[in-house]
C-alpha cells in the first residue's frame, strides 16, 4: 500500500497584474502535484467562503497603496484581510503584516536597519538620509546637505507616486518648481546619491535563496548636471536598450537618456559585475531577512565607484520572481518546508 501525499491549501492574495508580474501563471498546476492546493483568494468576498487555509502569502500593500489614497474599497478589503488572519491564529501567514509594515517607509527601514549594521562588521552601508515631511522642508536643511542627493517619497507601497524620484545634483537646483512635484504634506526622504557607474545590482531573496541580477542606472552626476525627474519602475531593464512608456512628468527623453547607462559601449557593466562578490550578497540578504523577518524580498544594490563599497538604497516586499529562474520550485519548496516544520 502506497502513502497519500499530505495535501495543504495555500491562498494567494495577489491582484491580477501581481500574479503575472510574480512568476505565478501557471503555478497551481505545478503546486497541485506537489501536495500544495493554489487558491486565488478574491478579497472583494468572504474569505471564509474561499478557505480554510493552512497557508497564506500575500502582498497586501498593494492594497493598502490604495486604501491611503482614500479607496473605500480597498480599505475594506484590508479590514477583511486582517479579520480572518485573526479569526484564524493556527493560519501561517507569510508574511506576517506586523513585519511588512517596517519596509512600507523608508525612512523606517533605514532607522531599524542603521543599529544593526553600526554593531556589526557588515559588508555594506546605508546612504546618509534625512526625512522630511514635505519637499518644502529641504529648504531648511539644504546648508546639511551632501549634493548630489536623491529625493524620494517615503511610501514604499506598490503606487505609481512611491516609484517617481528625483535627482537633484546641487544646492542651485533647489527651486519651488521642484517642490510642486510632490504634495505639500507628503513625507519625503532626501538621500544623498551614491556615484555607481550606471550600474544597479537587484537582489532578490526567497527565504535563503537569492538571485542577483544587474540593471541599467544612472550614470554619475556631477552637481553641474540638469535637475532629472524618473520613474524607477520605467527605466530599462536591460542594457543596449531604450527607454520606454516614459511618463508625462520624467525629464525630457533626450534628457533622462544621456543620464542613463542604456548602452554600455564602454563594457562598464561587464566590469562591474567582475568586481561583485556573491559571497558578500548572501550575507546581506541573510542579515536583512534576520533583521526584517521576512521571507520574500528585494534590495537594491549599488557598488560605488572607486571604493567598491556596496550601498543598499531600496528595499521591497516581493518584488517581481518571473526572471528568477525555477521560482516555481523553489516558491512551492519553501511553502512545504515552512507547512512542514509548523506540522
Amino acid at each position: 500500500m502506497t502513502c497519500s501525499m499530505k495535501r495543504w491549501t495555500v491562498g494567494l492574495v495577489f491582484t491580477k497584474k501581481k500574479i503575472e508580474r510574480s512568476g505565478f501563471i501557471g503555478i497551481e498546476d505545478y503546486a497541485r502535484e506537489h501536495g500544495l492546493d493554489i487558491v486565488l483568494v478574491d478579497l472583494s468576498q468572504s474569505i471564509d467562503n474561499q478557505g480554510p487555509f493552512d497557508l497564506i502569502v500575500h502582498k497586501m500593500s498593494d492594497v493598502v497603496a490604495r486604501m491611503e489614497q482614500g479607496d473605500d474599497d480597498s480599505r475594506i478589503q484590508y479590514e477583511r484581510f486582517i479579520t480572518y488572519c485573526n479569526k484564524h491564529p493556527q493560519m501561517i501567514v507569510l508574511d506576517k503584516w506586523e513585519n511588512i509594515k517596517m519596509v512600507l517607509d523608508r525612512a523606517k527601514t533605514f532607522d531599524y536597519l542603521c543599529p544593526s549594521i553600526d554593531s556589526h562588521d557588515l559588508l555594506f552601508k546605508i546612504p546618509e538620509y534625512i526625512p522630511l515631511d514635505s519637499a518644502k522642508s529641504i529648504f531648511q536643511v539644504a546648508e546639511d546637505l551632501s549634493f548630489p542627493v536623491m529625493c524620494k517619497r517615503r511610501s514604499a507601497c506598490s503606487s505609481t507616486e512611491a516609484h517617481q524620484m528625483t535627482i537633484i545634483p546641487s544646492a542651485q537646483h533647489l527651486t519651488k518648481a521642484w517642490t510642486e512635484h510632490y504634495g505639500d504634506k507628503e513625507p519625503i526622504i532626501i538621500q544623498k546619491f551614491i556615484q555607481h557607474d550606471g550600474v544597479i545590482i537587484k537582489v532578490y531573496v526567497a527565504d535563503g535563496h537569492i538571485h542577483v541580477s544587474t540593471r541599467p542606472s544612472f550614470i554619475n552626476v556631477t552637481q553641474d548636471a540638469d535637475l532629472i525627474y524618473f520613474d524607477s519602475q520605467k527605466l530599462p531593464k536591460t542594457f543596449d536598450t531604450g527607454l520606454q512608456h516614459q511618463s508625462a512628468s520624467s525629464a525630457p527623453d533626450d534628457c533622462l537618456q544621456k543620464a542613463v547607462l542604456s548602452s554600455d559601449t564602454s563594457n562598464i557593466r561587464t566590469q562591474k559585475i567582475a568586481l561583485i562578490d556573491h559571497d558578500a550578497l548572501k550575507i546581506m540578504a541573510d542579515e536583512l531577512r534576520k533583521r526584517l523577518k521576512l521571507t520574500f524580498f528585494g534590495f537594491d544594490v549599488l557598488l560605488e565607484s572607486y571604493t567598491n563599497d556596496y550601498y543598499v538604497v531600496d528595499v521591497n516586499y516581493f518584488p517581481s520572481f518571473k526572471n528568477v529562474p525555477h521560482f516555481q520550485s523553489m516558491f512551492v519548496d519553501i511553502l512545504k518546508k515552512t507547512l512542514e516544520e509548523r506540522n
